[in-house]
């Protein structure tokens, strides 16, 4: 799987702030493999398209074979955050990198709070992003077999019990997700994996990562202080601790297209279409990418425990496959 795409944003009139406000940002455009990308009186030039940098909001690039020129690159570092990633056939996961214009996204405030969480604080924020991405991956369970019985309770307790439920569930949900796919797969494999499936999951939770780190970088948030996961060299922890709600939407594109699991070019198209593709956040849709951006900022303003944060739940009639 070493195609992916270029993907470029721009303004959507129609994901909408709480107050009602358009926001920016979050448009698609798809470029695919191959392309050339530099710049020409100030217009991003990409194939037979051509995009003015000052309209651009975001540049994530999944594609190892797109070539960009040192002008385009300089400019759109002072436009807005690039991500950028490259899938490890070897390893078969993403190496990412990001640019960022110097200082523009900062928000100490947000990056005090993160740093200075108590205890219990940091305990309540990682059990509603582990146990909301319980509650998602059994609802899509539920989806597949409706006998299921109900999801396992959760007491808050401290943040071991926490990760000791989330580890005992993922021993439960995947022999169930690999017998929905009808396959004799039993074993989640999330280094170096061999099976296609759980190649294509790694390939797809990528798209969710740079998402998110990305909008971590416009948030102002360091990608790399997080709450769950343990700072570690070369690993946007925060973005892994964001991403578990929104797990299931990548298993479910996997389930929708097992057809394509051979082919790298059409699973990096669903992938992307996936982001773009609507779902209920808020008893209101939007696309996924939107989500992204209201759970982030609701991550943000939640970090005081003034607000209550809103992680992304999956519903029923989104789990349908």
């Amino acid at each position: 799987m070493g195609l992916g795409w270029t993907l470029i944003f721009g303004h959507d009139p129609d994901a909408t702030q709480d107050n009602g406000n358009a926001s920016s940002f979050t448009t698609s455009k798809a470029v695919s493999e191959d392309q050339n990308l530099h710049v020409t009186d100030g217009k991003l030039i990409s194939g037979h398209r051509k995009l003015a940098i000052e309209s651009l909001g975001s540049v994530q690039c999944l594609s190892a074979a797109c070539q960009w020129s040192q002008t385009a690159l300089e400019l759109l570092a002072t436009q807005c955050p690039v991500v950028m990633a490259r899938w490890d056939k070897q390893q078969k996961k993403w190496r990412t990198m990001s640019l960022t214009p110097k200082a523009r996204y900062v928000n100490p405030t947000a990056l005090w709070r993160i740093c200075r969480l108590s205890p219990q604080r940091a305990t309540q924020l990682a059990s509603g992003l582990l146990w909301t991405k319980v509650c998602n991956q059994h609802q899509m369970l539920h989806a597949f077999d409706p006998r299921l019985t109900d999801k396992p309770q959760l007491r808050e307790n401290s943040f071991n019990r926490i990760l000791r439920l989330e580890a005992s569930y993922a021993r439960f949900f995947w022999p169930r997700y690999f017998a929905a796919l009808s396959t004799d797969l039993f074993e989640r494999e999330r280094r170096k994996p061999t099976h296609p499936i759980n190649a294509a999951l790694n390939y797809g939770y990528g798209f969710l990562y740079h998402a998110i780190e990305w909008q971590c970088l416009a948030s102002g948030l360091d990608p790399t202080i997080g709450i769950i996961h343990k700072l570690r060299r070369s690993r946007p922890s925060l973005a892994c601790d964001l991403i578990e709600p929104f797990r299931c939407t990548v298993e479910l594109t996997v389930v929708r297209h097992l057809d394509d699991l051979q082919e790298p070019k059409r699973l990096a198209g669903h992938f992307a279409e996936m982001l773009e593709a609507s779902f209920s956040y808020r008893e209101n849709k939007f696309k996924l990418r939107s989500i992204i951006r209201l759970m982030v900022e609701s991550f943000v303003r939640s970090l005081d425990g003034k607000e209550a944060f809103q992680p992304f739940i999956l519903h029923a009639r989104d789990a349908c496959v």
